[in-house]
């Protein structure tokens, strides 16, 4: 498969957190419901795409819950996150662009603004949306944007 993939918050901390040690996946807060082999089923999703495309509000929310890790995991997972960073496009869309939609009262900030970018045409292709979050992925699928609802095709746990 072509084309860029935006993943949103939480599978965002999976990948980080996976990258830095599977072993860590196990060990941290926000990832109770995920597994080694959920780490590896999002790689080769995201293997598909041709680039990832990180958005601000969802790069603060993941650096924020990655960081729900003990020392020393917690350095590793910062730096999986930066190496993350410096080998993805970001993309800086505006919040208003997220308030402006009609799915941000009941999503969100984050959510609209994944939305928005969504919509967007990018290389000629409409990015494909990854999410384990039902209503973001509900929200997707009946506007009609590309969506893999993870935790309804994949998540093991």
């Amino acid at each position: 498969m072509k084309g860029v993939v935006v993943v949103d918050t939480n599978l965002l901390v999976l990948l980080v957190v996976g990258s830095a040690s599977r072993n860590y996946i196990a060990m941290h807060k926000r990832l109770a419901e995920y597994t080694a082999d959920d780490f590896d089923m999002l790689g080769l999703i995201l293997a598909e795409f041709s680039e990832i495309v990180l958005l601000p509000h969802v790069l603060a929310e993941a650096s924020n819950f990655a960081r729900m890790i003990d020392f020393p995991a917690r350095a590793k997972v910062q730096a999986a996150l930066s190496t993350l960073i410096s080998s993805c496009v970001e993309l800086p869309i505006p919040s208003i662009n997220g308030v402006r939609r009609s799915e941000f009262y009941d999503l969100g900030l984050t959510d609209a603004v994944i939305l928005h970018l969504c919509a967007m045409i990018l290389n000629g292709i409409g990015p494909t949306l990854v999410t384990a979050d039902a209503k973001l992925a509900n929200a997707a699928n009946s506007l009609g944007y590309s969506v893999i609802d993870y935790r309804q095709d994949f998540l093991q746990g």
